[in-house]
């Protein structure tokens, strides 16, 4: 199968994945803010902000690194697992310890205290569940991991209908979610011993450092790149009160669950980039531009969408209570079109070998958003938050490009952004009927005739590429 046909049928499998796992995912978030109020939605979000952050420095960029040592050696899969596995587990313990000392710190009342426990016991098992998820990656059997995403979706949802039977409040929830990450460590297991290999632990000192020192940069950039996606959520808790939290985390799980889709789309791209990078980076760089453009095919509408109806999604979703949420999400729609921009670029860089590039731009995100938090929160509140995003990805997406430009790779920026934004404007006329409706069918037909005229005019104004519409109805039909 040619390289184009393998990363469609894995874009595929990821999409299909995302869009049940991701779905019910975001059903769970719903239920468990209709279930918990404002305030203490704020709070679970506050913690599962913080431990997703400690377990990405837990992990450090190894996981990725672990994919590209993989998908170059594939026949020293059991020996490279021999040698990680014992690393993963070090390093989770540590993670899983600071998470726990941090924790102790924090004033929180009892019953938040324990869930933040309970969720920080979640860190060794997603670290376990990551590196077992990467072989089946690195191999490009991305249907494995979609398998294993709806049904640990399944799982975690059944587990919070439980929970809100039993009315078992905060801590309750907490359990769902280990429960979730305890069935995913087990598949995965489970996997890579049936079907790549069975390995032995082995303490390999010198490939530790070398592991170490490939993702450190990726590791670094990864950490500052999650806390710039949650450091709102600090931000907020510091600077305002649990019910603003709540009120944030609602459109931000709307934005969340958007930034699957670019995140779904560019997993298959890492291994296929390394490949590609290794023999010529300019190979590597073309296919990279190419699923650029299907990336703001997609992500330019979606952002459209979001700015003219996202008060209505926010009430049909969440319930009245969240209303005040609503222009947040509103005001979040050019963020949608950003973070497509940018969710590719930690890949390339890792494959181009120039990972401290993407290091350096998301240093400068992480720093901005912090500076501007602590500037717009106090005089504007919760929409100051959504400004400084709006310039931290701003500021990724253009660094990242000139750092590629001093390379000799070059974006063109009117041709990957503006042909899909002006088949989006014209088009986004007939949402502004449906703009303060809040009702399903109004929303849903304007919104299907949106997205009609758009791929139409895309077609038109040459958005819309018919060599890779052909490539992927064939992706499709094999």
């Amino acid at each position: 199968m040619s390289t184009g046909k393998r990363v469609i049928r894995n874009s595929l499998y990821g999409v299909i994945g995302q869009a049940f796992g991701g779905g019910i995912f975001f059903f769970v978030a719903i239920l468990v803010a209709r279930h918990l109020g404002p305030e203490d939605f704020g709070t679970l979000t506050f913690i599962l902000a913080f431990v997703t952050v400690f377990q990405m420095l837990a992990d450090f960029g190894l996981t990725n690194v672990l994919v590209r040592e993989i998908a170059r050696n594939r026949e020293k899969v059991s020996e490279i697992l021999g040698a990680v596995m014992p690393l993963a587990t070090l390093m989770a313990i540590i993670g899983s310890a600071i998470i726990a000392a941090a924790i102790w710190l924090m004033p929180l009342d009892p019953s938040a205290e324990l869930a933040a426990f309970i969720m920080g016991g979640t860190v060794i098992l997603t670290f376990h569940a990551a590196v077992a998820g990467n072989v089946s990656r690195a191999f490009e059997d991305m249907w494995l991991n979609a398998v294993g995403l709806m049904a640990q979706r399944v799982v975690l949802l059944v587990l919070i209908l439980v929970a809100q039977q039993l009315d078992a409040g905060l801590p309750g929830i907490a359990l769902c979610y280990f429960g979730e990450r305890l069935f995913q460590w087990a598949f995965f297991r489970i996997v890579v011993r049936v079907r790549y290999t069975h390995y032995r632990w082995r303490l390999d000192f010198s490939y530790w450092v070398h592991l170490i020192r490939e993702g450190l940069p990726v590791g670094i950039a990864m950490v500052l790149r999650r806390i710039s996606w949650h450091i709102h959520t600090f931000m907020l808790t510091i600077l305002s009160t649990s019910a603003a939290v709540g009120l944030f985390g609602s459109a931000y799980r709307v934005i969340q669950m958007i930034n699957v889709i670019p995140f779904t789309l560019a997993v298959p791209m890492f291994p296929v980039l390394s490949r590609l990078a290794a023999d010529s980076p300019e190979k590597a760089f073309a296919a990279y531009l190419r699923a650029l453009r299907i990336f703001t095919l997609v992500g330019v509408p979606i952002g459209v969408w979001l700015t003219l109806v996202g008060h209505s999604v926010i009430q049909l979703l969440f319930g009245p209570a969240f209303a005040a949420a609503g222009e947040l999400l509103r005001l979040m729609g050019a963020v949608v079109i950003l973070l497509f921009l940018n969710g590719m670029f930690v890949y390339l860089f890792s494959a181009l070998g120039q990972q401290r590039y993407y290091t350096i731009s998301v240093s400068l995100s992480v720093t901005l958003n912090l500076l501007l938090d602590l500037v717009l929160i106090p005089v504007l509140g919760v929409p100051g938050v959504v400004i400084s995003a709006l310039i931290a990805e701003a500021a990724v997406f253009l660094s990242a490009s000139w750092f590629l430009a001093q390379q000799g790779f070059v974006l063109n920026y009117r041709q990957i952004i503006g042909r899909p934004v002006c088949a989006a404007l014209p088009a986004a006329v007939v949402l502004a009927l449906a703009m303060d409706v809040v009702a399903w069918i109004p929303m849903l037909t304007t919104s299907v005739v949106f997205g009609a005229l758009y791929l139409g005019l895309a077609r038109l104004c040459g958005a819309l590429d018919p060599k890779d519409v052909q490539a992927l109805i064939r992706g499709i039909k094999r």
